[in-house]
């Protein structure tokens, strides 16, 4: 039942993570297709193509900046869009480093990250 749940919140996670590298993959197109539009559009701009060389805009990947460095339960159950009973079960299970202070459980993001993205 426990493995069945895990598996489960596996094949979530994969599926997420395709369902983000696409959204981004097919923001940076729209992003390219609108600069080509603008430059083509504007004749008269001074940076014109093979007379100048364009600046490229280099896109930050890191979609983990807005999340604490220490992560509580009710995070990872946001995270995932799991229920609270399966991120308590999910926390306890042992697959990343948790350490319980008292009756709370407290997550290190960086372990979080990596177990996330299926590095031990």
């Amino acid at each position: 039942m426990l493995t069945d749940q895990i598996n489960q919140v596996e094949q979530r996670i994969k599926n997420f993570q395709r369902s983000m590298n696409a959204e981004m993959d097919s923001l940076l197109s729209q992003l390219q297709h609108l600069k080509e539009l603008t430059a083509n559009a504007n004749p008269e701009a001074p940076v014109r193509r093979g007379l100048v060389k364009e600046k490229t805009i280099k896109v930050e990947r890191n979609v983990w900046a807005h999340i604490p460095e220490v992560l509580k339960v009710v995070d990872v159950q946001e995270i995932l869009k799991i229920g609270k009973p399966q991120a308590y079960d999910l926390v306890a299970s042992g697959q990343f480093h948790c350490i319980k202070f008292g009756r709370r459980w407290l997550i290190p993001k960086q372990g979080f990250i990596k177990w996330l993205e299926g590095e031990r």
